[in-house]
């Protein structure tokens, strides 16, 4: 039967270590200069601390909360995934945060942990068992604003290969309803995270 293409960005599943993964996250600030709209599943990434003394989110003071933005194909390292958002006062309903809107995102920023995503199609290059162990990018879509989740997915149009791209294939998803072939879903840690990298963050 073939996979069911209903792509949800990254689901954290478990630590590299086996322990299952119980929800842990981090608070983070998504300032309203963001100019993406952020889904739960989507990567993000870390852009430092909020300088301006004062700024609060709805009471909640953030001007000490380190922030994020919306991981792009080109940047270098990934800070996490989101989780979930904590609500807006003034938009109960909101499933996602919309563009150029002010949030608090949590995060699952963990390099350790292990993810679950659907490819875009049928890796190219190799086999998909060539291709357990390599690393690989992925591609930004546009999430659902109904469901809140994110479209992001493995790029299958890139090859797997030995040298660092963002995430490592570590293993199909052993599930019945997964499978080997267009739309698999991976079990995927990152290469390239700030919390792996030698050199600080910019």
């Amino acid at each position: 039967m073939a996979n069911v293409d209903r792509p949800n960005g990254l689901k954290p599943v478990r630590y590299r270590s086996g322990q299952p993964y119980s929800g842990a996250h981090n608070l983070y600030y998504v300032p309203a200069t963001t100019h993406n709209a952020m889904f739960i599943g989507d990567v993000v990434k870390e852009v430092g601390l909020i300088a301006a003394a004062g700024t609060n989110y709805f009471g909640i003071p953030v001007d000490t909360m380190n922030q994020v933005d919306a991981f792009a194909a080109n940047d270098a390292l990934a800070g996490g995934v989101i989780v979930g958002f904590l609500p807006n006062p003034n938009a109960l309903g909101t499933t996602h945060l919309p563009a150029d809107t002010a949030g608090i995102a949590m995060v699952a920023d963990d390099p350790n942990l292990v993810f679950e995503v659907q490819e875009s199609a049928t890796i190219t290059g190799v086999t998909q068992v060539e291709a357990v162990g390599l690393n690989t990018d992925l591609v930004i879509g546009t999430g659902n604003s109904t469901t809140g989740t994110s479209a992001t997915e493995i790029d299958s149009s890139v090859t797997p290969v030995t040298t660092t791209l963002t995430v490592r294939l570590l293993r199909l998803v052993n599930r019945p309803d997964n499978a080997l072939g267009a739309n698999a879903r991976w079990e995927v840690a990152f290469v390239e995270h700030s919390g792996l990298s030698a050199t600080g963050i910019a």
